[in-house]
């Protein structure tokens, strides 16, 4: 039992209505790429032989995201790839009427070695976690945290399609063909009549969970260049559709991505007192769960990330008993470091 995450305490979630916690004062788990299927053992076999480390850190695999929400899961990341005359990762075998051969964006890990996805597209992937929200108008809000991919890594690969303004704006095009923006949490609408959004968030709070329950937020995982592109003449993410990882001192601050709960644990819980939501990551590239390590889990949920992002929502017995659940592997709870219901 090492590797399962156990808390021996629990507040039910009538207390949640009673004090009508905001979004950033619960918790909840999630996924990392969460499209992910695993190599082929073929593919895997031929993996090993160049890269070792990928043939551990690439050996998962995910549902369809309406079923890891139907499993409890209420956060999801994506890897996006433009794609704007369709085809370009498509299988060389795949018929003319392939999803992959269709003008859009494309959600996968890695072109030709690592491109398996349960949804090749981000149409498909959207319209997933659509219908399932419909059909469950009272579920807690779910973040969606996007990775826009345009790096050539892989030799004899198609070159990715290059993230400048117009496809990253695409991006937000294909997200509002699938979701009414009234059933969005966008940076618009926490920052209301404030004029930036971080004080917006320290002073007036997030919504409530009443407010929000069945709305989607969406979350820009990129730093550097695409985050800087996307905050051109919009530096408190006016009219934008993602929220944004930036220092706490930025007009946009208000959501932010910080992978290590051990290092970064202390700023971590620093953020989430002072009003932020951060997400963090439970595991990485399977070590934890081959270890059957639950301390770096541990510490992600101890320190207050509302967004804890995990490989091992449910224990895999061929790899270890490692799984990262919250008590009695609630949907939420109420948030250890902010959940005050003030």
């Amino acid at each position: 039992m090492k590797g399962r995450i156990v808390f021996c305490w629990m507040i039910t979630l009538t207390s949640l209505v009673a004090v009508e916690l905001r979004m950033n004062q619960v918790q909840s788990i999630g996924t990392h790429n969460s499209y992910h299927l695993a190599p082929s053992a073929k593919q895997m076999k031929v993996l090993g032989l160049f890269n070792k480390r990928a043939t551990t850190a690439w050996d998962y695999s995910r549902k369809p995201l309406a079923e890891q929400l139907e499993a409890g899961l209420r956060h999801f990341e994506l890897d996006l790839y433009a794609d704007p005359k369709g085809g370009l990762y498509a299988p060389s075998s795949a018929p003319k009427d392939d999803p992959m051969r269709q003008p859009g964006m494309k959600v996968l890990h890695v072109p030709k070695v690592d491109a398996r996805s349960i949804h090749p597209t981000f149409k498909g992937a959207l319209e997933s976690v659509r219908g399932w929200s419909v059909k469950n108008p009272k579920h807690v809000p779910v973040m969606v945290l996007i990775e826009l991919k345009d790096r050539h890594d892989v030799p004899f690969s198609a070159k990715p399609v290059v993230f400048d303004r117009a496809q990253i704006e695409a991006v937000e095009t294909e997200i509002l063909a699938v979701f009414e923006k009234a059933s969005l949490i966008t940076p618009d609408q926490v920052r209301g009549e404030s004029g930036t959004l971080r004080e917006a968030v320290l002073k007036n709070g997030w919504p409530t969970i009443a407010e929000a329950r069945g709305k989607v937020m969406f979350c820009l995982d990129n730093g550097g260049p695409h985050r800087e592109i996307y905050l051109q003449g919009n530096p408190a993410l006016q009219n934008r559709l993602f929220f944004v990882s930036v220092n706490a001192q930025h007009p946009a601050a208000a959501w932010m991505k910080m992978n290590d709960p051990v290092g970064g644990f202390a700023a971590i819980q620093n953020l989430v007192r002072a009003g932020f939501m951060v997400r963090t990551r439970a595991d990485a590239e399977g070590r934890e769960a081959r270890a059957n390590d639950p301390g770096r889990a541990q510490k992600a949920l101890a320190s207050g990330a509302q967004f804890v992002s995990t490989d091992f929502p449910k224990k895999v017995p061929r790899v270890s008993e490692y799984e990262v659940t919250l008590p009695d592997k609630a949907v939420f709870r109420v948030n250890p470091v902010s959940g005050t219901g003030e």
